[in-house]
């Protein structure tokens, strides 16, 4: 099949400011398929039985973060099992530079999937059109959603991605039960949960909406919050994070009353940087750290203690999300729930959404997951 391609200079946006949310919430409808969708179903299918290689090229936003690992470690093992589509991927090292190089790349391959884990949220629909452009499906992945339109305009456009506020909501509530029930919580007795956020890529929508969402779910169970250091960019980075909370305890080391981190590797770094400072040695020297992803190494943590919870974003289950997609595309049949047939993944139009799960310590073997499992049928 030959595409027309595109090429785009994507100029200098900003990282996402505020993990940009417009038709990212999963009660937005996409787009539904067109006519067009029969006729490149028909045009995959054919595909396919000439014995054309079916190719997909996939972008992550850093292979060095753990749960990007896991995702993409699961996406490479499901595709050389299954041999229907062959996954080639790239480092975005956490740039928009070198997305959009990657991207190129794959697109001048001539690739019948294009994978996005985007970082440039402010691109979204300029990326969507070189998508279109370029003539092969598009896959946004556990990232910000395109819009309505976005989608109407593109019917090989999806997104896989998890329900992030789902996230925020988790660490929020887990708070709010350990505040209400530890009366020793409130460290300095000024009736306020005094609290530290750590925020990934500051203008990633993971960031934005669960720093928001755990945040408004401690406000409206009626509890006064003040931030402590502002919104503190850690860029999903242990080593950040460790940095960062170090320094504020020198300063606030008496009024900390709990941090909230928008992953578990920042949420370990904090957790590091309060071991360091004599915390969690004694039962009246405990501060609540909370985080996402459900990591193996964020799993001890809960498991320890020293973590009171954690989300679980499985990267197994979104690879197989991704794959399933483009198995069912490129066998000419439809993407819906049923077709799915995944436990925790919903379809609504174009959009394929993920639940994420509360993991603390009653439950922490639930987060279990198997990398090498293949079996995504």
């Amino acid at each position: 099949m030959k595409k027309k391609l595109m090429m785009l200079v994507i100029g200098t946006c900003l990282l996402m400011s505020g993990c940009g949310n417009s038709a990212s919430k999963p009660t937005e409808a996409a787009a539904a398929p067109t006519e067009k969708a029969a006729e490149s179903s028909v045009e995959k299918t054919e595909e396919a039985d000439s014995g054309k290689e079916i190719v997909a090229g996939v972008c992550w936003y850093n292979f060095a973060d753990t749960f990007i690992a896991n995702a993409r470690q699961t996406l490479l093992n499901v595709s050389e099992a299954d041999a229907t589509i062959k996954v080639i991927d790239a480092d975005s090292q956490n740039d928009t530079a070198n997305q959009t190089n990657n991207m190129n790349n794959f697109l001048t391959k001539d690739v019948d999937y294009l994978v996005l884990n985007n970082i440039n949220t402010g691109a979204i629909s300029e990326i969507c059109e070189q998508l279109k452009e370029a003539g092969c499906y598009g896959i946004f992945a556990n990232t910000d959603s395109p819009k309505d339109e976005d989608f109407a305009q593109n019917d090989k456009l999806y997104l896989v991605s998890s329900n992030a506020p789902k996230s925020g909501t988790i660490m929020g509530e887990a708070l709010v039960e350990y505040w209400n029930s530890h009366p020793e919580a409130d460290r300095n007795g000024n009736g306020k949960m005094d609290y530290v956020m750590l925020l990934g890529i500051q203008s990633h929508y993971d960031t934005i909406v669960r720093s928001q969402y755990s945040v408004d779910a401690i406000k409206e169970a009626g509890i006064e919050m003040n931030s402590i250091g502002g919104e503190i960019v850690c860029e999903y980075s242990r080593a950040a994070a460790q940095e960062k909370v170090s320094a504020l305890l020198a300063n606030y080391r008496d009024d900390i009353d709990a941090i909230i981190a928008c992953n578990d590797d920042m949420a370990l770094g904090a957790i590091e940087a309060l071991k360091a400072g004599g915390f969690f040695d004694e039962e009246d020297n405990y501060i609540p750290v909370t985080g996402v992803d459900a990591t193996v190494v964020g799993c001890e943590a809960v498991k320890e203690g020293t973590l009171l919870v954690t989300a679980l974003n499985n990267p197994v289950t979104l690879s197989k999300a991704i794959y399933k997609v483009m198995y069912l595309t490129n066998s000419g049949e439809e993407v819906t729930t049923d077709s799915m047939g995944m436990d925790g993944v919903t379809v609504d139009g174009h959009r394929v959404w993920l639940d994420y799960k509360k993991i603390s310590k009653d439950n922490v073997e639930e987060a279990n997951y198997d990398i090498t499992d293949v079996n995504f049928k």
